[in-house]
């Protein structure tokens, strides 16, 4: 059952404002360091006692119970309302997207936060009816609101609806459904696609994590993505593609072709992918337009194909970690890990000689008579992909982070051998005193590509956690940053289970799925020899995996 709750501004100036920024929701206590560990309300307590032990065990109960709230009874999904602390009778309403998280580095007051994606910033307190104005006007710093449903009356207001009132005594938490997540695996090639399915209330709501394939036709992996749905792809709300790679994405492209062929359409859709480096924004389609010459796709306007078959228009968002890194699907609430806003230096310059020697390139190309990169990149340009929904919210550095260090222009030595990507110059017309150089770029482009993979992870502890394509730097950045040693239930594989892992991510899961095909199978036992299981390891998709969540 979806939970209500009010969540005071910090006592700090602007600190309404800032959460608004930030998209987020603080809980003041500046004094009080990183709860996160606290497993029980007595733990947070005891805490409490240590930095207040002048204060009566009243206070000390109430303080308590407010923190535990905050960070362990509160859910991704549930609303909540944020009255201004400079603004008397207004205040702004979202969902809870992300877990409990302790910014060190913060100021005072803006240390305890959760990830909220802001539905409405400006509602007014008297829009709501006596009971509910008054519980908001509770001096509680954090508290929950009267008993609501699937918090119906927050959710109507939020979108300028009328309070539709209390209703009767809510269902007892023994009668209500007990929900449950399928999540499958589907054996697309060489490529990745994941479907999780949601039921509630009756209805089913769909997340799709990347479709397409570098082994099979593009057809064929939507195709297996529609038996999956049972031929009903209306049932998509979510598209998440962790980068811009035809095996994680071309069989959304053909999906769009084959709804608008058929008569069918989604009621509203939402497209999620890595939003690229704000020091080099053309990174993107700089890769796009590379990868059309390559693989000779002939459409890179995934957002636009999509928008075509979408009754209420498409949602797209590209995201990064930190402020607005965080979102809701199948009302689930998801964390983005990486990229962050700002780079690292080192891959900042990974990324930035890729585009440098793409550019380079292009030239050189246009020069002999070729200019299909640079007519490639125009095409892009004029896409979909990156064109981002109004109302964004905007996008701060993130707070922690540290350099990755010099990245090699050679390959990685984890790349080494993997043929997924195997070119053949010869028949890609390129000028004999060219095709080295055209090789470098493409190899410089794949590696930036991958490392700009969307990391992210299901806000409930030990769920699922999705790594896209991303290597060596980007692991080893994560391990010293956020991935403490923790047991997963699902955990897609970096780069389909090619890469080893390093020491310092000591990440395992109830089932670790590679999604590594036939072309790169003999890759896998690197993976093996590096990640300590507790469960079970899949070397390939080949036939499909379920697991319930």
């Amino acid at each position: 059952m979806t939970g209500s709750w009010m969540v005071r501004t910090s006592k700090q100036d602007g600190g309404g404002e800032e959460a608004i920024t930030q998209g987020v929701v603080f809980a003041d206590w500046p004094e009080l360091g990183d709860i996160s560990r606290c497993r029980s309300l007595p733990e947070v307590r005891a805490r409490l006692a240590t930095v207040h032990p002048g204060d009566a065990a009243k206070r000390l109960d109430n303080l308590a119970g407010q923190l535990w709230r905050f960070l362990a009874v509160m859910s991704p999904g549930d609303y909540v309302a944020m009255p201004y602390r400079n603004h008397v009778g207004s205040m702004a309403i979202g969902r809870i997207v992300g877990r409990y998280r302790y910014q060190a580095d913060a100021p005072p007051g803006f240390r305890h936060t959760r990830a909220v994606q802001w539905i409405n910033t400006s509602v007014p307190r008297n829009a709501f009816k006596n009971d509910l104005f008054n519980s908001l006007g509770s001096i509680a710093r954090i508290c929950g609101l009267p008993p609501d449903p699937q918090s119906r009356r927050l959710a109507a207001v939020a979108r300028k609806k009328p309070d539709p009132g209390p209703e009767g005594p809510p269902a007892q938490p023994s009668d209500l459904p007990q929900r449950r997540d399928l999540v499958s695996v589907l054996d697309v090639g060489d490529g990745a696609c994941t479907i999780i399915r949601t039921r509630r209330d009756g209805r089913e709501s769909v997340t799709v994590i990347d479709c397409g394939s570098d082994s099979v036709s593009a057809d064929d992996a939507c195709e297996r993505l529609l038996d999956a749905l049972d031929g009903r792809p209306e049932l998509i709300k979510t598209i998440i593609v962790t980068h811009f790679d035809v095996d994680h994405y071309l069989g959304f492209v053909r999906l769009a072709e084959r709804m608008r062929a058929r008569g069918q359409r989604f009621r509203r859709l939402r497209l999620i992918s890595p939003r690229p480096p704000r020091v080099v924004p053309q990174y993107a389609l700089s890769y796009l337009a590379m990868a059309r010459f390559v693989t000779g796709v002939r459409s890179l306007d995934l957002a636009l194909e999509l928008e075509t078959v979408t009754d209420r228009g498409l949602r797209y968002t590209p995201m990064s970690r930190g402020a607005g890194g965080a979102f809701l699907a199948g009302g689930r609430g998801y964390e983005v890990l990486w990229p962050p806003p700002i780079l690292p230096p080192g891959v900042i310059r990974q990324v930035q000689n890729a585009v440098l020697a793409f550019e380079k390139l292009a030239r050189s190309l246009a020069d002999s008579g070729n200019p299909a990169l640079k007519d490639n990149f125009e095409a892009a340009r004029t896409g979909g992909w990156l064109r981002t929904s109004r109302g964004e919210i905007p996008q701060r550095p993130a707070s922690r982070g540290s350099d990755l260090g010099e990245i090699p222009d050679l390959l990685d030595a984890e790349d080494a051998g993997d043929d997924g990507h195997w070119l053949d110059v010869d028949r890609l017309n390129i000028p004999e005193h060219l095709q080295q150089d055209f090789r470098v770029v493409w190899d410089r482009m794949r590696r930036a590509n991958n490392n700009m993979s969307l990391v992210f992870e299901d806000a409930e502890p030990g769920r699922l956690i999705a790594f896209g394509d991303a290597s060596h730097p980007v692991l080893s950045w994560l391990a010293a940053t956020d991935l403490s040693p923790a047991h997963y239930a699902l955990m897609l594989a970096p780069h389909h289970g090619t890469h080893p892992l390093p020491a310092s991510l000591q990440i395992t899961a109830e089932l670790c799925v590679a999604q590594n095909g036939t072309k790169r199978a003999h890759l896998w036992p690197r993976h093996l020899a590096t990640h300590r299981q507790h469960g079970t390891c899949v070397s390939s998709t080949a036939g499909n995996h379920h697991m319930s969540l």
